[in-house]
């Protein structure tokens, strides 16, 4: 029988690292993790306050999308609710564009 260290992924760099060497948590939201999710303790470390600061802004429940159009050209994504409500989101930094160039600086 083999006993063997369980390994984790860091989800920054992605990394399998064990349980005490990815004993950190912190949200990434330029990666799409808005809640705080497993790190190892070298990604941590590098992350700034301001990387933690959420892209996402969370709405009540009760705004069901009945429709959704993207413009990555833009990095803008429109939604229309069963509310009627309209909403222009920017997703500028989840595509990678530049809305004042209107393409991609990568």
């Amino acid at each position: 029988m083999h006993v063997s260290c369980v390994q984790h992924h860091c989800r920054k760099c992605g990394k399998a690292v064990c349980g005490k060497c990815s004993s950190k948590r912190s949200s990434y939201p330029i990666m799409g993790f808005e809640f705080p999710v497993r790190m190892c303790d070298a990604c941590f470390d590098t992350i700034k306050e301001e990387d933690r600061t959420p892209l996402a802004t969370f709405h009540e429940g009760k705004h069901n999308i009945s429709h959704m159009d993207m413009d990555s050209s833009r990095g803008l994504m429109v939604t229309c609710g069963s509310d009627r409500i309209v909403k222009i989101w920017d997703m500028s930094q989840v595509v990678g564009c530049n809305l004042a160039t209107g393409f991609s600086p990568r």
